[in-house]
């Protein structure tokens, strides 16, 4: 039986990471909207802020900017930059909790280098995407199915990679190993997971833990399953066996993914990418699979800390799995 005061701390937990700490002050079409951020106000590293314009890209404005409904009817603000020469290659950037379709440009702008165009895509109850609960992966897949199909259907797509930060890189993964029939249609070749986590529920309890005092830490085990009961009976979601030793099978074989962390990650734990691309080797029987651990300390910001060498490992990855010309 739940007891009133876990229902209470369950229910605020979600209703702040529904409203992503942050009220809006002025809302715009085209999703960049002014917020005020509590989290961000008393967080002052310039690391954390506007990754765009460290990377030169802040003044990148798109070709298009378009809504595109998702399974339930949800509609997702998406924009398109073309490369300068024409291609049929795409990459789909998908990005993290809290964040938005411009935010992510840092960490798709160099593929361009190969020749890929690039759409991103708001996930629902972010940017200028329809409200909605925020599910850390769950119905998020269903936002990235609905641009891969789009997608493929508005143009001639030869191949296409994913890349996904923190809650983006959850979804790629969960995408990539239960959509096999349109991986194969839409011929996605490869996958960056930038500072992903493994499980749905140890992500929630770290988040509750990591916002909690410690003589709450009993307090905090029964919030849990009390948030994860409100997630399955008021949103349909179930979040048991949303992690990635469930929805891995032994003998499948999926696209490559190159697996990225900084070890100084307190958001989400850098061990998660290790063990990720372990078990994707060792079930598949492959070594396509990659893993890199940075030094740095700030959650997905290691292209920021150490741009060069993200770039080059990445990029050569991508080169490995791409499609070959003839």
């Amino acid at each position: 039986m739940e007891k009133e005061d876990d229902s209470v701390l369950a229910r605020g937990f979600i209703n702040l990471w529904n409203n992503h700490f942050s009220p809006t002050i002025y809302r715009r079409e085209d999703g960049r909207d002014a917020k005020l951020n509590v989290v961000k106000m008393f967080n002052w590293n310039p690391t954390n802020f506007n990754s765009n314009a460290k990377l030169k890209i802040a003044d990148k404005e798109p070709n298009a900017n378009i809504f595109i409904p998702s399974k339930d009817g949800i509609k997702l603000g998406t924009s398109i930059w073309l490369n300068d020469k024409p291609t049929n290659k795409w990459i789909v950037g998908i990005h993290g909790y809290n964040s938005s379709r411009f935010d992510v440009l840092y960490l798709t702008w160099h593929y361009r280098d190969l020749g890929y165009n690039i759409i991103t895509f708001d996930f629902r109850n972010h940017g200028a995407s329809d409200n909605d609960a925020v599910t850390w992966g769950y119905k998020e897949k269903w936002d990235l199915i609905a641009v891969i199909e789009w997608l493929i259907k508005a143009y001639k797509v030869e191949e296409m990679g994913l890349i996904g930060t923190s809650m983006g890189a959850f979804t790629l993964n969960y995408f990539m190993l239960t959509e096999p029939e349109l991986i194969k249609k839409a011929n996605i070749r490869w996958g960056i997971s930038d500072s992903g986590y493994m499980a749905v529920p140890k992500l929630l309890q770290r988040m509750v833990s990591n916002n909690s005092p410690r003589f709450l830490d009993r307090v905090t085990s029964n919030t849990l399953k009390v948030m994860m009961n409100i997630y399955k009976k008021e949103y349909g979601v179930d979040f048991s066996k949303l992690d990635f030793i469930s929805l891995i099978k032994p003998g499948e074989y999926h696209p490559p993914v190159f697996y990225v962390h900084n070890r100084g990650d307190r958001i989400t734990d850098y061990l998660d990418s290790f063990r990720m691309w372990k078990i994707k080797n060792n079930l598949e029987e492959t070594e396509d699979n990659e893993v890199f651990i940075f030094d740095g300390r700030h959650h997905t910001k290691a292209l920021v800390e150490y741009t060069d060498e993200y770039k080059d490992l990445t990029l050569k990855f991508v080169q490995k799995h791409q499609k070959q010309p003839k």
